[in-house]
């Protein structure tokens, strides 16, 4: 048989091919037809011929095709009895493209932010083929090319994808594809920075996490504070001490994504201040008022002393040059030279922002006397050491001065200075000095005056105890300062030390400060002999000998 179509059809379009002998065969059993076209929306004719014009047998098939009969084969066949002829037509049906999709690489796995995502436009059939393509993100124009690639992959890059394939003939679409970028995010109701007592929120977020199986864990400054599916934290009054830095772990079954650290701020009003009073007594007549506070934002601090503003942070307050100030962040701090008892009284310390304010109050009271010692206050045995009463200024007449060491009366006179020409450790101890006026009277505090030297001759004393046993003991005391350390030896024989070695056997220390127990269990007649005690520290040493008799 013969078959005759047109190069191309059209979807949709009418179509008329014709399958032909140039036979006919009216009595015979000869057979004619088409085979693979789809009969619902086709109609077959028949047609014999056999006249003047010629001779022949013509089937015509009438039909529309659609995209999915491109390239397909149907056959125009002519059979009798059990012989068999036929020819094909491949079917060239013109479509705009069909069956498009979009295909994500990767295409398992989480998708996190600063990945490369690639997205092609896949054209299951076009012909003619495809001339152009068009990529959308939530409705908005993407790239005209096939592949749609995403370099460093943003939160922002989240959405709903699809593409669009054009041909001469018209254009197709694909379905949507949702590109998740998992990445988490915390964000804070009603924002990063609340009062104390609001009703907060923090909310970690996952791109389009609706739908999907996650779970949530949340930390604060790194430590672990709760695990759930809830994606938010509940802070019903929210307090200074849950301010710090908030992150969360969100996990999927392909894994997981930690959010940046969130930092929460509770602001408040300052609480209670707390001030410091201090005076120095040595170098100078010194008083400090220090004043520090909690609060958030930082607080104005103001020192006043009875009223009178001495000192206040971000502000510039006229004042005596004996007084210097120094502010820092929630910190305010009053220095007071050549300090006396006008300066003495009430310090009060006000705290505000813009939450609140408080203050509290303390009792300054300021010597007219005061000791200083030169060179220093811990010296060494033998140098030459002043002690000097310094008093107020504002006395009438001639001042006595009347000098203690540990609460006993030294020496008094018009002398302000107490001179060792060389010191010893004896002249150690607490002194203080008394200065007398016609119209006034005052008493320096009690300022400890340290003497270092070596240790003196140890002394050594024994007994023998016979009752209940033979038990010999053996004391080593000495004076020194600092602290000795002291050894006993039996001639070239370790017995025992304060520090550091094992005793002998027999042997039981008993240490204190500047002294050693020793114990000799079970005396035997080798025990006897001449013991030595040596005593040691940072100035020198000592030592003493004795006779031990059993």
């Amino acid at each position: 048989p013969s078959a005759a179509a047109s190069e191309e059809q059209t979807e949709g379009q009418r179509s008329t091919l014709e399958c032909s002998t140039p036979y006919a065969c009216p009595w015979g059993h000869a057979v004619l037809r088409w085979e693979g076209y789809d009969p619902r929306v086709s109609t077959v004719s028949s047609r014999v011929q056999m006249d003047t014009g010629g001779v022949g047998h013509h089937l015509t098939l009438s039909t529309s095709f659609s995209w999915r009969d491109h390239s397909k084969k149907l056959l125009c066949e002519v059979s009798y009895g059990s012989r068999k002829a036929s020819r094909e037509v491949v079917l060239r049906v013109r479509h705009a493209p069909k069956d498009i999709q979009v295909l994500v690489s990767p295409s398992t796995g989480n998708i996190h932010v600063g990945d490369t995502v690639s997205l092609t436009c896949e054209v299951g059939s076009s012909h003619p083929p495809v001339s152009g393509y068009h990529w959308y993100k939530d409705g908005a124009v993407m790239g005209s090319e096939q592949v749609l690639t995403l370099r460093g992959v943003r939160r922002e890059d989240h959405g709903q994808y699809h593409c669009e394939a054009q041909n001469a003939l018209g254009a197709g679409t694909a379905p949507v594809v949702t590109l998740h970028v998992f990445s988490a995010e915390i964000s804070a109701s009603p924002a990063a920075e609340v009062q104390e007592g609001t009703a907060t929120t923090l909310s970690c977020d996952v791109p389009g996490r609706e739908g999907q199986d996650l779970n949530y864990t949340w930390y604060r400054n790194n430590e672990w504070l709760k695990e759930g599916t809830a994606h938010t934290l509940f802070f019903p009054a929210v307090a200074a001490s849950d301010a710090g830095y908030y992150s969360c772990r969100v996990t999927n079954s392909q894994g997981s994504d930690t959010a940046q650290p969130f930092s929460l701020s509770v602001t408040y009003p300052p609480r209670t201040p707390t001030i410091t009073l201090f005076q120095e007594t040595q170098g100078g007549r010194l008083a400090v008022v220090l004043c520090a506070v909690d609060s958030h934002p930082p607080a104005t601090l103001v020192i006043d002393h009875d009223g009178t503003v001495l000192a206040a942070s971000g502000a510039q307050v006229a004042l005596p040059q004996r007084f210097s100030v120094t502010a820092s962040r929630n910190s305010l701090r009053l220095e007071i030279r050549a300090a006396g008892p006008r300066d003495s009284g009430k310090y009060r310390c006000t705290a505000s922002n813009a939450h609140g304010n408080a203050s509290a109050t303390k009792i300054l009271v300021t010597r007219a006397a005061e000791l200083l010692i030169h060179p220093s206050a811990e010296v060494q045995e033998g140098i030459t050491v002043t002690l000097t009463c310094v008093g107020t200024r504002d006395t009438a007449g001639e001042p006595l001065y009347t000098w203690y060491r540990n609460g006993k009366r030294l020496q008094e006179g018009s002398s302000p200075t107490l001179r060792f020409p060389s010191i010893r450790g004896d002249d150690a101890g607490a002194f203080q000095c008394r200065v007398q006026s016609s119209n006034s009277s005052d008493t320096s505090g009690a300022v400890p005056l340290r003497v270092l030297y070596p240790p003196r001759p140890p002394v050594l004393s024994s007994f023998l105890q016979t009752q209940g046993g033979r038990l010999g003991i053996i004391q080593c005391t000495v004076e020194s300062d600092p602290e000795s350390n002291l050894t006993l030896w039996r001639g070239d024989t370790l017995v025992a030390c304060t520090w550091g070695c094992p005793p002998a056997p027999r042997v039981r220390v008993t240490p204190s400060y500047n002294s050693l127990r020793v114990e000799i269990q079970e005396v035997v007649l080798e025990d006897e002999g001449t013991y030595e005690c040596q005593a040691g520290n940072t100035q020198g040493n000592a030592s003493t000998p004795m006779e031990f008799r059993a």
